[in-house]
């Protein structure tokens, strides 16, 4: 692990509530993975579930953590970024409190500000989500 939840936190620009990763686990040029585990007091955990925006959502925040983490090593303010678009978006199941979900996003390409990435979260060895964003980083 890389970074904590605490240092996570101070890294990602969403705050409580809206923060949907725990720990960094991984962070290159190619990719990053995190840890998030589903509290039932999440605003997007209903019945008995985590709901599926909270999902690609950490998918998100596991991006921003990811450069955050990187920028922040080579001496810079993590930078602030927004979801361009949404594609191939699969949901496949949806988690239940306590459930440890791990994050893994690579990066497909990218062209100045914009970045096309590929996120998969999971639980139990179980594929929650899949999908593609863009996402365009504040310079």
């Amino acid at each position: 692990m890389i970074l904590t939840k605490e240092q996570t936190a101070e890294i990602l620009p969403q705050k409580t509530p809206f923060v949907m990763v725990d720990n960094l686990v991984t962070a290159s040029l190619e990719g990053f993975t995190s840890i998030f585990e589903v509290q039932e007091d999440n605003i997007f955990f209903i019945n008995g579930k985590l709901l599926e925006p909270a999902l690609i959502e950490n998918i998100a925040q596991t991006v921003a953590a990811g450069y955050g983490y990187i920028s922040q090593q080579e001496g810079g303010d993590p930078k602030i970024g927004f979801i361009g678009s949404i594609a191939k978006l699969q949901i496949h199941g949806l988690p239940v409190i306590g459930d440890e979900i791990s994050t893994t996003v690579k990066q497909q390409y990218n062209f100045e500000n914009i970045y096309l990435i590929k996120g998969e979260n999971y639980a139990n060895g179980k594929l929650l989500v899949e999908c593609e964003m863009k996402i365009v980083v504040q310079e």
